[in-house]
């Protein structure tokens, strides 16, 4: 597995987002974004922490599945809950990722607004539908008008912030990943920007995708007012290579 990554601070004071690419000793390997919560304490340490707990605990798991994904979050609750405690502050992040096991399958997890898009052969093939106060209320009956959503925009309904009731990872199951697989992981400073149709449609027209990824970062770089971060897994050898 080849990734490619990249985060920066955007228009913002401190970038609080943090980004994971991990290749652990059982022959998997895990692509993450956690993103610190804005309006809450520190959203940069909220990260670190829960960056550092999920990532500790995975890597001691010979076959990881969603139980283990679920605990490994729990943990990161703990371990933000007394962090929260022992400063007296509001602390909280979202993440998403993709767990690769031996290059045979993948587990797609994610808590919050941090987006996944899988593409096959260069095609949308899935993308994750965050925990937002928007798509709650766009599902409910009535529902609310357009107009009145951009209030909404950017309040989680799942965090990992503490409170294990609201933390339950969603989870999407790949049986057998395939050589074409590209995964795309991304806070929602990018996903703000780009979506899942501009992305397939950017990859049928662009050979390199070291190239398109280039591309997006410049587009980012310049029209972000948010932390941005992305980080991708991709198979095929030939089309791209480890920027970090």
């Amino acid at each position: 597995m080849k990734s490619w990554s990249f985060s920066h601070i955007g228009k913002r004071k401190v970038n609080e987002d943090v980004v994971i690419a991990q290749a652990f000793e059982n022959n998997t390997s895990l692509i993450a974004v956690v993103d610190g919560m804005g309006g809450y304490d520190y959203g940069d340490m909220a990260a670190s922490v829960v960056a550092e707990n999920i990532t500790t605990y995975l890597s001691t798991v010979t076959e990881p599945n969603p139980y283990h994904i679920q605990k490994a979050v729990n943990k990161a609750n703990l371990a933000l809950r007394q962090k929260r405690e022992a400063l007296s502050l509001k602390m909280g992040a979202t993440i998403g990722g993709v767990i690769i096991i031996g290059g045979n399958s993948a587990i797609c997890f994610w808590v919050g607004d941090v987006k996944i898009f899988h593409f096959r052969n260069r095609r949308l093939v899935f993308e994750s539908h965050p925990h937002t106060l928007v798509n709650q209320l766009v599902s409910q009956e009535p529902p609310i008008s357009v107009s009145s959503l951009s209030r909404y925009r950017h309040i989680v309904t799942r965090s990992v912030h503490g409170d294990l009731e609201y933390s339950q990872a969603e989870i999407y199951n790949i049986a057998r990943v395939q050589r074409s697989d590209l995964f795309i992981v991304c806070s929602d400073g990018v996903h703000d920007l780009i979506d899942g149709l501009y992305l397939e449609k950017q990859l049928s027209i662009t050979i390199d995708l070291n190239e398109l990824l280039s591309q997006i970062e410049c587009k980012l770089l310049n029209e972000a007012k948010d932390n941005y971060s992305l980080v991708t897994a991709s198979f095929n050898r030939d089309n791209l290579h480890n920027k970090n």
